[in-house]
């Protein structure tokens, strides 16, 4: 009898024992019975993406994706789920059969599990950031060494608002060309005083979007949000067309100088140090 196989991807790792697939994302683990699985496929540049595709009862399927893996660890997990599949399997929505339980795990842990090279990139900021600020306390006069102690944090600032503004981009272009939109309906603010908006998928099940969003209608009160039925756990809601104008008048330019400010504060002894 063969061994379980692991399948690790970006941000979700996949078991497969057998009878049933067991996703984990985001401390989250759902385990897929092999009778709610319709397909696996090999797909990604380069066949580094596994995608499962569930049963359907007739509206789009449900996909799970495993991205950014090893080529030959995808086409061995794909080859053995397929040949599991021979087996007759629910002809209704493969999600109904799912379960799903939040792992217990401690929060350090599931950061480190679905950040690690974010992780790994922060200690290499760190070292060479270490490394300027000697250099500059070795090499400058009085003061000099916090100029990169304060270069540093503004370059990581603008680094990460550049972060979160490509993957909102990616969410918007993926979404417009294969998601599904709806008009999802206020549903209240949660804990957090942050507004939930409600919607139920082409499934019928009902989800979930919290934050803003771009205005459908005041009453009742319902903003634009749109899923990829390939990726159920994304949701994401278009704002208005003023915010992205402000951004890009505004903001971007605020960013050019302030990435400029950090460069020059964090390299300029070290520059110095070359051109002497």
């Amino acid at each position: 009898m063969a061994s379980p196989l692991i399948l690790r991807g970006r941000g979700v790792t996949a078991h497969f024992e057998s009878r049933s697939v067991l996703l984990e994302r985001d401390g989250v683990r759902r385990r897929i019975p092999v009778r709610a699985i319709r397909e696996v496929r090999v797909a990604g540049a380069g066949g580094d993406t596994a995608e499962i595709e569930l049963t359907s009862a007739g509206g789009a399927p449900t996909v799970f994706v495993v991205s950014r893996s090893s080529p030959a660890a995808v086409a061995a997990f794909v080859s053995a789920v397929a040949s599991a599949l021979a087996e007759p399997r629910a002809p209704r929505d493969g999600m109904e059969l799912v379960t799903e339980e939040v792992s217990e795990a401690p929060a350090w842990r599931l950061f480190l599990t679905r950040r690690t090279g974010a992780v790994v990139a922060a200690v290499c900021v760190v070292a060479v950031w270490a490394a300027l600020v000697v250099h500059a306390a070795a090499a400058g006069g009085p003061g000099r060494w916090l100029m990169p102690v304060f270069g540093v944090p503004l370059l990581l600032g603008v680094g990460r608002f550049v972060q979160l503004a490509a993957g909102i981009a990616r969410d918007h272009r993926s979404t417009r060309r294969h998601g599904i939109t709806v008009a999802a309906d206020f549903a209240g603010r949660n804990s957090a005083n942050k507004e939930t908006w409600r919607f139920t998928d082409a499934e019928g099940r009902e989800r979930f979007y919290v934050g803003s969003g771009r205005v459908v209608s005041r009453d009742p009160r319902r903003i634009e949000v749109r899923y990829d039925p390939r990726r159920p756990d994304e949701l994401y809601a278009p704002q208005p067309a003023i915010l992205y104008v402000v951004l890009g008048v505004v903001v971007g330019p605020m960013l050019a100088g302030v990435l400029a400010l950090g460069l020059g504060l964090t390299f300029w002894t070290f520059a110095e140090a070359l051109a002497g």
